[in-house]
């Protein structure tokens, strides 16, 4: 089963919106998906409807002694479930679990042909992020193409390293991408040359269907199907499949 852990190189790095967009593009092909919220902040859940009052997930089921996939959520035609993270108190005092956790928690899991577990990482530091890179097969980093994250660059490839991912199971996209903006275009061509064949063929635009559709609470795919953002996410979905399936040796 792929595993697929989804970080930003740094805050801001859009990927959130990126895991909800393959989680929802791959159920949509029929294809098993657990898609599941490492980050307190709690948002994953808003990119597919539910309410903003909800707070029940992971991580209070677990301090409660209970089942964690009791906070599973079966989302559209029961091919994909959403496990959200949900509301903790900074005071809460509850010791988070042990670092290999999930990885043994997942491996535990009924698993369907061909299923996919989607991972949203929170920013590096965190300990849940720990979590996502232990159990991961595959990492998919989002940038953003800018000097500061060809300067963090080397750092995050450290960390992943230091996880046991090796290289050729490390990914990477360029997100929110203003073709307009030159130095956009000159952080993508340092990009490119820096990660080769690890960095998708095509960056993710910025659009501003993705804001809007996130606004109202719709799926990106259901809102603006034509949307640029719409068809890169689908480009992006496909390059992934290839590499997860082939277990990451594709050049």
């Amino acid at each position: 089963m792929a595993i697929l852990a989804v970080c930003g190189v740094k805050g801001g790095c859009g990927a959130t919106t990126v895991v909800a967009s393959l989680a929802l593009l791959w159920q949509r092909q029929q294809r098993p998906v657990l898609a599941m919220d490492l980050c307190r902040q709690n948002m994953l859940r808003l990119h597919f409807g539910m309410a903003r009052e909800e707070s029940d997930g992971w991580r209070g089921q677990l301090d409660a002694g209970a089942d964690w996939m009791r906070a599973a959520w079966e989302v559209g035609n029961h091919h994909l479930m959403l496990v959200p993270h949900g509301r903790v108190g900074l005071d809460s005092g509850q010791a988070g679990p042990e670092d290999h956790w999930l990885r043994e928690e997942l491996a535990l899991l009924e698993k369907r042909a061909g299923q996919r577990t989607v991972l949203d990482l929170p920013a590096i530091g965190v300990a849940e992020r720990r979590q996502g890179l232990n159990a991961a097969s595959h990492a998919l980093v989002a940038l953003s193409a800018e000097p500061a994250v060809c300067a963090l660059l080397e750092m995050t490839e450290a960390e992943l390293a230091a996880s046991g991912l090796r290289p050729e199971r490390v990914l990477f996209v360029i997100n929110q991408f203003n073709p307009l903006r030159r130095l956009d275009n000159d952080a993508e061509a340092m990009l490119r040359e820096a990660l080769g064949p690890r960095l998708a063929p095509l960056p993710i635009h910025r659009d501003e269907a993705v804001r809007e559709a996130f606004a109202s609470q719709q799926p990106l795919f259901d809102y603006a199907p034509e949307s640029q953002a719409a068809d890169d996410f689908r480009q992006l979905a496909a390059w992934l499949s290839v590499r997860l399936d082939a277990g990451g040796h594709v050049s």
